[in-house]
């Protein structure tokens, strides 16, 4: 078929850091075949959300502006642009390149850092940061205010982005009486019919938004954004893990960093395989650490004595514990993993470092030999400050996958900052571990500083998932990978061959 005729108008972008003209390889009928229209498909990167895009159009001698919005909140989308041919000669027009300070376009990223709250710790922290780094100025940068919805009410929270990163954090305490809304059912009185159990009802969910405001304009901003829902759970339990110390008896330990100067408790439960009289716990703690207090689960089946020695690196603790009465409402024998004893542990001040191991041994009458001479060693976790959460910090979610086509690897940079109680916000400085869920679409740096494609990937990938932790914490990025398909489709744009200036032709002498 002949070639299509159109106006060879030159189109380009601007005000976008990084964009391609993308040319569909499906279509039967090429879609510019009229000098009555021009359509062209870009991909724009880097493009953040609320700023706006200028398209400009060239054909000697007339030239002409069109700005483009873009659709909020996604940011790599694909935007087609249609150019009529009466708007040609039209005067320029000239469009800012950068959102002026304290306009609702920051491109800002909100990461919230709870997923669920309790009454026992009512407390949702949302962290906010600009997607450009190192602003030397923090009175030049914006504020962003929390709000949470949750039938008809609403909390509200805010923060002022600080200088060098553009990172604030929102802590928001949620209300008590939000926890119990919608939860109380019809209790059946005396007399009544028997009703059969309802099934559990769902946790009830209150929504985040978030708006940004100039800088002094905290409470203030333009329409809240959608963030996300957040659970409310009213019976949430303490995280806590769970360890044997033989086939009978389970020590539950809390599964937290703790601080100088805080006690916690650990709980030694029984199953019901248990049948002795008597039980010996002895604990060795290392300098740091001291067992302050033994206490029977049931006071009235169980006594508990506690005995200290202290050494001039470790102390040992000794809870003798003998049988002095049945267990309410058994045969005396123990229910199926029943709490037995309350220990409670104290974490010194001055003394110690960051990793403080506990052994456990214990030893009944009718015990396995063999599990007599076992020794449990938990390693608790102190820290001065109490680190809630740990965030990677990048400018980008998205990769267009160039490195196969011109040799140079695409690097993203991630900084790493740890999030305190209180809202304090630092870059980590503890060591780091990350991995590349699938390195055949993205890789990640030994010191998990970048994550990058190099070229030798294989394929592109929706949710490319990163992984990042230190201590106990994890932290996890999803990107989107944009690859190439092979083999490659290259189009020239003037067919004809030039001789290379002093290469020689076949057959030539000269």
């Amino acid at each position: 078929p002949p070639d299509p005729v159109f106006l060879p108008a030159d189109l380009e972008v601007l005000g976008v850091p990084e964009y391609y003209r993308l040319q569909r390889v499906d279509q039967d009928v090429p879609p510019n075949s009229s000098l009555h229209s021009r359509s062209e498909t870009f991909l724009l990167l880097r493009h953040h959300a609320g700023s706006r895009a200028l398209l400009q159009a060239t054909y000697p001698p007339f030239s002409t502006r069109q700005v483009n919005g873009t659709p909020s909140n996604h940011p790599g989308m694909v935007h087609e642009v249609s150019r009529p041919p009466d708007t040609i000669p039209v005067s320029l027009q000239e469009i800012p390149m950068e959102s002026p300070p304290g306009s609702v376009s920051w491109a800002i990223r909100a990461v919230s850092l709870e997923s669920s709250v309790s009454p026992a710790e009512p407390v949702a922290r949302v962290l906010f940061h600009l997607h450009d780094w190192d602003h030397p100025r923090a009175q030049d940068l914006p504020c962003v205010t929390l709000h949470a919805h949750h039938r008809g009410r609403v909390a509200r929270g805010t923060c002022h982005l600080q200088a060098p990163l553009g990172v604030c954090v929102v802590e928001l305490e949620i209300p008590t009486r939000w926890f119990f809304l919608g939860s109380h059912r019809s209790r059946r009185r005396d007399g009544d019919t028997p009703i059969p159990p309802e099934p559990p009802e769902p946790p009830e969910a209150a929504e985040l938004r978030y708006s940004v405001g100039g800088p002094g304009e905290c409470g203030k901003g333009g329409a809240p954004r959608f963030l996300g829902m957040l659970e409310l759970r009213a019976g949430e339990p303490e995280r806590r893990q769970e360890v044997r110390l033989d086939d009978r008896v389970l020590l539950s330990v809390p599964d937290a960093t703790l601080r100088p100067g805080q006690r916690f408790r650990a709980t030694i439960t029984l199953r019901s395989n248990f049948t002795a009289h008597t039980l010996t716990l002895r604990i060795k703690a290392k300098k740091g650490l001291q067992v302050v207090a033994a206490h029977p689960a049931i006071p009235s089946a169980w006594s508990a004595h506690l005995e200290h020695s202290r050494g001039p690196k470790h102390s040992l603790a000794v809870v003798t514990c003998r049988r002095i009465g049945d267990i309410p409402g058994t045969s005396g024998r123990v229910s199926d993993s029943a709490s037995f004893l309350h220990l409670e542990l104290a974490v010194e001040n001055g003394t110690g470092g960051p990793a403080r191991p506990l052994t456990w041994q214990v030893e009944y009458p009718g015990q396995d030999p063999e599990s007599q001479k076992d020794k449990l060693v938990w390693e608790i976790q102190v820290a001065e400050r109490e680190i809630r959460a740990l965030v990677p910090l990048v400018q980008e979610l998205e990769i267009l996958n160039t490195a196969p086509l011109t040799g140079i690897p695409r690097v993203i940079p991630v900084k790493l900052v740890a999030v305190e109680a209180g809202g304090g916000v630092s870059e980590l400085a503890d060591p780091v571990g990350c991995e590349s869920a699938d390195k055949q679409v993205l890789q990640v740096s030994d010191s998990c500083d970048m994550v990058f494609v190099g070229g030798r990937e294989s394929r592109g990938a929706r949710g490319a998932r990163v992984d990042f932790w230190a201590r106990r914490l994890h932290a996890e990025l999803s990107f989107n990978v944009w690859a190439p398909l092979l083999p490659l489709r290259v189009q020239l744009g003037d067919p004809a061959l030039e001789q290379l200036r002093g290469w020689r032709r076949p057959g030539n002498p000269d």
